[in-house]
Formats: C-alpha cells, structure tokens, sequence
C-alpha cells in the first residue's frame, strides 16, 4: 500500500516551500518599498482579525480531519456528508455574527482600549476575512481528512499568486506613500488572496463531492448526532488557537506599550515591531515549511493508525516526524546564529538585528517541535492537552516579553527573549503529555550525526565566506552549497533512506 502519510507530507512540503518562497521574496519587497512601520502596523491589526476567523471556524478543520479519516478507515464514508453539510452551516451562521460585530462594535473596543487609530483602520479593511477563511477552513479539513493533499495546495498557491501581485500592485503603483495607505493595501491584498483561494478551493470541492455522492449508496445519519461531535472535537482546537490569537492580540499592543514606556515613540515603537514580526520572524520560520506540512499531514496519518489500533504504525509515525523536525531545523537554527544579521541586511536591507536573531535561535528548535508534536497531539484527539499548555506557554511569553523589556530594559532584545520562553515551555509540557501516550523511539546516531554534520556545513560556509569577503551575495550561495553538503552526508550515512524505509514495514499492517 502507498505510504499515504509520506505522500500527503511531501505534497504539504512541496506547497509549503512555493509558499513560503512566494511569501518571503513578498515579505523582503513590502519592507524595502513599504517600510517596517507599515508591516509593524498591519501586524498590530492582523491579530484582532484573526480572533473572528477561529471563532467562526470553531476548529472545524481538525474534526473534519479527524472524523472523515476515521470514517475512511472504517469503510463508512456515506456518512461525511453529513459532516460536511452541518460544519457548513455552523461557520455560516457564526462568521455572519462575527462580521457584525467586527464591523459594528470593534470601533468602539478600539476606542476604550486606547489603539492606535491606524490599527483600526487596518482592521476594518480585514474584516471580508471573517466570512471568506471559514468556509475555505472547512473545505481545507475535508480534503485533509481524505489525505488529498494536491487540492488545498492548490487552493493555497493561488490564494498567494494573488496576494503577492496585489500587493505589489498597490504599493509601488496605485497607494499614495504615506505609512497608513500602505499599510491598508497590504490588508486589501491579503483579502482578494483569500478571495482567489477560496473560489478556487471550491470548485475542487464541489467536483470532489459530486464523484462521491455517485458512489454512496448508504443513508446517512441524523445532522443532530453529528454537531455534538464536531464540537467535541473542535471546541478544544477553537480555545487552544483563540487563546494563541488573543495571545498575539495582547502581544501587538503590550510591545509598543512598553517600547514607548522605555522612551520609544508611537512611529519607533511600529517600527521595532515591524522588524520582529516582519524580518526576524520571517527568517526564524523558515523551517515551519517542513513543520508545517507535517503537523498537517500528521493529524489524518496520526488518526487513522489511532483508529486502527496499530500501535506499532502510530510510534513509528511519531517518531519518523520528530526525527525529520530535528534533522532539517539543525542546520538552519545554526546558520541564524551565526548569519542571522548579515542575512538581515542582504535581504531586506535592515541593520542591527543581529542580536534579536541569536536570541531568536536559542527557542527556535522548541518552535518548530512544537508544531510537530501539536499534530501528533491532535490526531490523538488531545485537543485539550494542546490548549492547556499552549495557555500556559502564552501567558510565560507575554510575561517574560514585559519583564524582558521593562525590568530588564533589554528593548528590542526582550521581544525575542519572551518568544523563546514561552515556546521553551509549551513544547516542553506536549512532550511530556505524548511520552505518556506514544513512545518515541529515536536513536542517537540520528540525534548526533546531524549536529555533525552541522557543524561541518558551518566551517565550509565560512571557508567559501572567507575566499570571497567582498561579495555579500556570496554568502547565500556559500548557504546553498553548504546546504547541499548536508543533505549529501545524510544520505550517505543513511539517515534519510532510514526515515523512508521504515514506513514500508509497517504500512502494510493498516
């Protein structure tokens, strides 16, 4: 039988990396001709927005995963459109009360708790997201949960063709160069993205359907005996991201709050943030193309083994997943380290981060475990578990980020502190709970030759660096070489025909 984890990983990874290269070379262009306060002031707005998206989806995504990859596995797939109709109509009703809302009395929450105009007027631009994302996150479940990986892929490119070739659109030919406008074209391109994505996404699911129902010859059940158990299963992922979006909420306003507290000024204080959020945070997330894919592709992969009962599958999967976050974050947490400011200042043209990006890469390999053992977790159905510790690990990391800049008057700096704080703890609290549930079986020499090799790939980077000091643009190809050494040594030792070949051993038993 085709490893269709694998398949359905390798599909996610080949979108993400389009994705995320679509989404960088964006993210370099908007700050050189947007500059970061605007990024900084669209990133203060996104987190309010983002709040009303989870709300409306209800977490409708996981349990669609979850549920129609069990009902595969059990030969009862008669009975996923029922899911499909009532999760319709649940994010129908509530993304119509959340637009209301959004567009009728945030203005007025804005007022009381004293933001920034320019954030709300942001906001009010984003506010189309809030029926748009919903239902294409509904759609997006349904093609996860029968691990069709290619359409929502599909989905998703188009969604950032668009949004990149808005966006430039509007900010190099049309805004006018004030930081406000700007900064509204941004938000505007991000909707018509949404927009393109989610029509496109919809044909592929009506076609999907309609060669489905051809096939069903079964009743299905009762919609009443379908909601209770959606909910039961999104409930938890809803809390569990609502707390992570009221957490970046609170994040975007608590950071320009203690930055002017320190002697910043509204303009700075947007400014700072934009370089966090917009340049350090983009590099420092480079590896979640590969965490990414797999924490979505392991939630059906992770279900189905689940609902099978096949231990053996279910440890190997989880296992191969934390062996595969560790063997390709490795070497980009030490290039950060070590190049992270000139990497800062080739690319998207800003100085003085160099500090912020070591910081940054202390907590970066807990950031991309984390997004694997969240999949696992929630393929496992504990959602709860997720939400528990990913309360815990937000609320460390808003305190550590105030104590950080305030007590310690580390500025800037502090941002980074925090950040590594609260995903230290958040991953290290999901490990504990899925040790007490799955054992993860990893051996050293796959825990140790990759810092070997690592390291190795630093020295020759740096000889390359070395023999040509007067072209910075070198330095990426050095990475590139240095990159392809790497992956060279890995499989030369082994490490990577060993993560493929375990999975033929027990795929078979599914």
């Amino acid at each position: 039988m085709k490893n269709k984890f694998l398949q359905g990983t390798l599909i996610l990874l080949i979108t993400s990396l389009l994705l995320r290269g679509m989404g960088f070379v964006y993210q370099m262009l908007i700050v050189r001709f947007a500059g970061t306060e605007a990024v900084g002031l669209l990133n203060m707005s996104f987190p309010f927005y983002i709040i009303f998206v989870v709300l409306a989806t209800s977490g409708m995504p996981v349990a669609i995963a979850k549920l129609t990859a069990g009902y595969v596995s059990q030969g009862r797939e008669y009975q996923i459109t029922t899911i499909m109709r009532t999760a319709f109509l649940l994010v129908a009703v509530l993304s119509l009360c959340g637009f209301a809302v959004a567009f009728f009395i945030m203005p007025e929450i804005f007022l009381l708790l004293g933001t920034e105009k320019r954030v709300a007027q942001c906001f009010l631009v984003l506010i189309p997201g809030i029926i748009i994302v919903p239902f294409c996150s509904v759609m997006r479940g349904y093609f996860q949960g029968m691990q069709q990986m290619i359409f929502p892929s599909a989905g998703q490119i188009a969604e950032q063709l668009i949004r990149v070739a808005s966006g430039l659109f509007l900010i190099i030919w049309v805004c006018p160069r004030d930081v406000l406008s700007l900064a509204m074209a941004l938000a505007m391109a991000a909707m018509l993205g949404e927009l393109a994505g989610c029509l496109l996404l919809l044909f592929f699911y009506l076609y999907a359907r309609h060669r489905q129902k051809q096939s069903e010859t079964e009743r299905t059940f009762p919609s009443r005996t379908v909601l209770p158990e959606l909910l039961s299963l999104g409930l938890p992922t809803t809390f569990t991201r609502l707390t992570s979006s009221i957490d970046m909420a609170i994040e975007a306003s608590l950071v320009p709050f203690c930055l002017i507290a320190a002697g910043y000024n509204t303009s700075q204080a947007a400014s700072i943030y934009g370089q966090f959020s917009g340049v350090a945070v983009s590099l420092i997330t480079i590896p979640t193309v590969l965490t990414g894919a797999l924490g979505t592709a392991l939630i059906p992969a992770v279900a189905e083994a689940d609902a099978a009962g096949n231990r053996t599958a279910l440890e190997q999967r989880c296992s191969q997943s934390v062996l595969i976050t560790w063997m390709c974050s490795l070497p980009v947490i030490l290039l950060i380290y070590v190049y992270g400011e000139e990497l800062c200042l080739l690319l998207f043209h800003i100085e003085g981060l160099g500090s912020m990006m070591r910081m940054l890469s202390f907590g970066a390999v807990f950031m991309y475990l984390e997004q694997t053992l969240v999949g696992i977790l929630q393929g496992l159905g504990r959602t709860r578990t997720v939400f528990l510790n990913n309360f815990a690990g937000s609320a460390s990391k808003l305190i550590g980020m105030y104590y950080c800049i305030r007590i310690l008057d580390w500025g800037s700096i502090g941002i980074a502190g925090g950040m590594v704080l609260g995903y230290g703890l958040q991953c290290l609290l999901n490990l504990m709970a899925l040790s007490r549930i799955v054992k993860i079986h990893l051996e050293w020499n796959a825990i140790l030759l990759p810092v070997l090799f690592s390291f190795i790939m630093l020295i020759l980077i740096e000889q390359i660096v070395l023999m040509f000091p007067a072209h910075s643009i070198l330095l990426l190809l050095a990475m590139v070489c240095g990159g392809l050494f790497y992956l060279l040594a890995l499989w030369c030792s082994g490490q990577i025909s060993v993560l493929t070949g375990r999975t033929g051993t027990y795929e078979k038993n599914l």
